[in-house]
């Protein structure tokens, strides 16, 4: 059979693949880039709620150590070619302002995740972009691979496989890359939710109290372990969400495959010496307890901890009981929340699993067990918190998979 041959052929367009296909581009090899949608970045479109944050603040280092997942040092070669300077330097050459937020986090200035794909875009021959195929299936033969597509089939030395996790399916991350992979011999961890919010019966029951709530400043500790998480929390009307239990879902997901998982959640910021010393104040004796409580958190929080602690609002200071007065310390500080479930994989943000990285070459993003294979982006077993982490281990996968294929063609 006659196939239309190439140097790499990049399957999928999110950012690690299209950043592939950048530096294919420039260094002038013969490439496809194949998706199975309509249209290129479609996932990339919604990050950040439509807002995209691409990148942040972090040294290669410094990055590493945000990370949870043990094999993190695999990312350390890549991210030291092409980091965060390295991509804030491709943006700020393709006309793209970045802001800063938080004062680590870097969004489009625009506030528009188009102005992120359109600057990957911008320098790619959009010939070499061919939309509405989707890859069946991929065969190695002697040095070459045979891409089979409902299109057409095509041959290729290299492959790059950027075709994420199952993140949001309606985007095209159905997780092909890795019944590909299977078959060409890989070994991978199945995917799992990371990065969202969970479920808790408990809240959702509470919910005319909860729902909205909102903590800025709050430490969390699953029930058993000894490290507290801080970050901001949110009451939903289906459980909790927000930045910390977004960056701690994935270890709620692992304790809840074994135990039922408790949150302990901190509802003030105050210590147990300065709540004690509120409620021994003189001053404060003949004050209603809700306005104390409304002193030591938010004015919403404070019915409903006395609600649940068994207290009547309208109660003096100073006739409140020492067992009371406990059953209300152990609310503020310890108030137990149960969790039921983690939300699944398709609406995570993240999915952790993907690609066994023991297989891959850390310095080029080459299989170790099938020449001119190469991985990039969420496919790959490698994830980060929010706050640009998996965009920029997005780009810098697609970049040092796309320059490794430079290097070796011309060695």
């Amino acid at each position: 059979m006659n196939f239309e041959a190439f140097d790499c052929v990049v399957i999928g367009s999110g950012p690690a693949g299209l950043m592939a296909a950048n530096i294919l581009e420039k260094n002038n090899l013969n490439y496809l880039l194949l998706d199975k949608n309509n249209f290129a970045g479609r996932k990339l479109l919604i990050t950040g709620g439509k807002r995209c944050n691409v990148t942040n603040i972090y040294n290669p280092k410094e990055f590493i150590d945000e990370l949870k997942f043990k094999h993190r040092r695999f990312l350390y070669s890549t991210l030291s070619k092409y980091g965060t300077q390295e991509i804030l330097e491709f943006f700020n050459e393709n006309n793209v302002e970045l802001a800063l937020e938080k004062k680590y986090q870097y969004f489009p200035k625009s506030s528009k995740s188009s102005d992120i794909l359109n600057a990957l875009l911008e320098n790619i021959d959009q010939r070499k972009i061919l939309l509405n195929t989707t890859v069946t299936d991929i065969t190695k033969e002697n040095n070459s691979f045979i891409i089979e597509t409902n299109q057409k089939d095509y041959i290729t030395r290299n492959v790059i496989l950027a075709t994420g996790s199952k993140s949001y399916p309606k985007t095209g991350s159905t997780g092909d890359g890795i019944i590909f992979s299977k078959n060409l011999g890989h070994s991978f961890t199945p995917f799992y939710p990371a990065e969202t919010h969970v479920y808790s019966e408990q809240v959702k029951k509470d919910k005319e109290f909860l729902q909205g709530i909102s903590l800025l400043d709050c430490e969390v500790t699953i029930k058993g372990e000894k490290k507290a998480y801080s970050g901001g929390v949110i009451f939903t009307h289906f459980g909790l969400s927000g930045p910390l239990i977004q960056n701690i879902s994935e270890l709620i997901y692992f304790n809840l495959q074994n135990n039922e998982t408790e949150l302990l959640i901190r509802l003030t910021t105050k210590n147990i010496t300065e709540i004690l010393e509120y409620f021994e104040a003189k001053e404060n004796q003949k004050a209603r307890v809700i306005r104390i409580v409304e002193k030591l958190t938010i004015k919403r929080l404070a019915r409903f901890i006395l609600k649940i602690s068994n207290i009547d609002e309208t109660k003096l200071v100073a006739n409140i009981s020492k067992k009371e007065k406990q059953t209300l310390i152990e609310n503020l500080l310890r108030f137990t929340v149960k969790i039921d479930r983690v939300e699944n994989i398709s609406n995570s943000f993240v999915n952790g699993g993907g690609i066994k990285t023991s297989e891959v070459n850390p310095k080029t993003m080459e299989s170790k067990l099938v020449d001119g294979l190469f991985f990039a982006g969420e496919l790959l077993d490698i994830h980060g918190p929010i706050g640009g982490f998996n965009i920029t281990m997005a780009l810098s996968t697609g970049y040092t998979a796309a320059s490794s294929i430079r290097r070796k063609d011309n060695a």
